[in-house]
């Protein structure tokens, strides 16, 4: 049997290394659970397009210096998944949180737009592992774990695949009315999908003091005591499970704070000047 693993990042890329497991292999480097996304792209460059200028624009010189050209990083290997034909069977690995569940919402939409032939679409999608402490993602694991959940992969059925597209489309177009009612659909095998759109749907919320929840929990810690930058970024992080969020996108979640004037930075730590509390 011929497979492509069609690995969450390059996090989980390094471990599957040791694996041992046949097969190709597909890096998935896209974040779409942030930025602008189209619901209904008249072409994937035109998505690209989109994507690239709001990455370049978003993180600037972090993006551009320590990230591959965006074809090369991202566009090549999505077109290696687009040839699924060549495989019997294609192994998405992808987590609970928002970041994964939305990137693999793309990707099975995408599929539901095509004849699948004999090519089988299974996923390994876990948000719990025994013997793993506060597990979070399978960039903590070794090869032979990774090798271990192998056998759990699931079949996906033309039932994900249409919901797909239909999760896609609201969350791209931001629909908070059909996202809401998508938490009550049959989600068959994407059972991470009801946790993490309930997530979405917080951080769309906004409070009465103007504030995003994730704006909200980062101001909670400075207020709590002054902190550096990398100590907020860093505290967020150990407690989060849910939304999957790199570093990137929090340094900018606190830039938004500071162009508000509802933090600031004194002798290198962030203190809040808000009077309101989050």
């Amino acid at each position: 049997m011929k497979t492509l693993h069609v690995l969450n990042g390059d996090a989980t890329a390094h471990a599957f290394v040791g694996a041992g497991l046949p097969g190709d292999v597909a890096i998935w480097r896209e974040m779409l659970s942030e930025g602008p996304l189209l619901v209904a792209p008249r072409t994937d460059d035109e998505l690209w397009t989109l994507r690239r200028n709001w990455l370049t624009t978003a993180f600037g010189t972090k993006f551009q210096g320590e990230q591959p050209d965006y074809t090369i990083y991202v566009v090549r290997e999505f077109e290696k998944i687009c040839r699924y034909t060549d495989y019997d069977e294609v192994v998405f690995w992808f987590e609970h949180d928002l970041f994964c569940q939305i990137n693999l919402v793309f990707l099975l939409a995408c599929f539901d737009r095509v004849d699948l032939g004999q090519t089988v679409l299974r996923q390994v999608s876990v948000d719990r592992i025994e013997g793993v402490a506060d597990f979070k993602g399978y960039g903590q694991l070794t090869g032979t774990q990774l090798a271990a959940l192998y056998p759990q992969a699931e079949t996906l059925t033309t039932h994900e695949l249409m919901l797909a597209t239909r999760v896609w489309s609201a969350y791209a177009a931001s629909d908070k009315a059909a996202l809401t009612a998508l938490l009550t659909t049959n989600v068959g095998r994407l059972c991470h999908l009801p946790a993490a759109l309930t997530a979405h749907l917080a951080r769309l919320t906004v409070a009465s003091n103007g504030l995003s929840l994730i704006q909200q929990q980062l101001l909670r810690l400075i207020q709590a005591s002054p902190k550096t930058p990398r100590q907020v970024v860093s505290e967020w992080l150990s407690h989060d499970r849910i939304y999957g969020l790199g570093d990137w996108s929090l340094e900018n979640y606190l830039t938004e704070l500071a162009e508000q004037g509802i933090i600031e930075e004194r002798d290198g730590l962030l203190v809040s000047t808000a009077t309101q509390q989050a």
